[in-house]
């Protein structure tokens, strides 16, 4: 089912933002209450960071994954973290000539639900300060013991994005568990050291997470991009 095009709610713009070409990394993605900073990010990432999107929930042409940008933009009053989100979709649309339509399609999902004994699941440090949606310290890498190691912090729907890279399907969060956590988990990831004889993701979330990745089919909401431009340097 295709939804008519979506209009971009005017927002308040920043008071200055910067755009360049990004010169090098690392990358980076900050915000405090009166400065959005990101540095070495594809124009890809920039929409679905402004717009809240899932890889999946995302389309576009194929040179906003490698056209890469630095934004420093600043507002002379602090900002909650949503009214920066807004301001940028603002400069997408100023800067980029950003237009947008949504769809909906039906897909071939994972969903991540509460295994029979319950979850197990450490909450996260208090006092680290909680990852951009999307954007979780979420990463992997071969162990010792021949394992990948699936390791970092985020909410569920992030650990949700993080499995989507491994489950060769997207994994839709229908935990109904909020809060921020620490994971680890040991599996096997075709590729890596280990893979013949390490548990497999299904099994590791539900041994080691107390969780579960169930198939299904589901209806997604699709942001389109219509029309982008490469912006003028400044």
């Amino acid at each position: 089912m295709v939804a008519a095009a979506a209009t971009i709610a005017a927002a308040q713009s920043f008071d200055a933002a910067s755009v360049k070409p990004a010169r090098s990394g690392p990358v980076k993605i900050e915000g405090d209450p009166g400065r959005l900073t990101i540095r070495d990010e594809s124009v890809e990432v920039l929409i679905k960071l402004a717009f809240g999107l899932r890889d999946y929930q995302f389309s576009g042409p194929g040179w906003l994954r490698t056209e890469r940008y630095d934004i420093v933009a600043t507002t002379a009053a602090p900002q909650t973290r949503a009214a920066q989100l807004a301001m940028l979709r603002q400069l997408l649309v100023e800067r980029f000539r950003l237009a947008v339509h949504r769809e909906t399609r039906t897909i071939a999902v994972y969903a991540l639900v509460v295994g029979k004994g319950g979850p197990k699941l450490k909450p996260m440090d208090a006092n680290l300060p909680a990852p951009f949606e999307l954007y979780s310290n979420f990463s992997m890498a071969p162990t010792a013991g021949g394992a990948t190691e699936l390791r970092g912090f985020g909410s569920m729907g992030q650990l949700s994005d993080f499995l989507t890279r491994v489950a060769e399907r997207p994994v839709l969060d229908r935990t109904g568990i909020a809060g921020n956590f620490e994971i680890r988990l040991l599996c096997a990831i075709d590729g890596f050291p280990g893979f013949e004889t390490s548990p497999s993701v299904f099994d590791a979330v539900q041994t080691q997470l107390g969780l579960k990745l169930e198939g299904r089919t589901s209806p997604v909401e699709v942001t389109v991009v219509d029309h982008v431009e490469k912006p003028t340097e400044n």
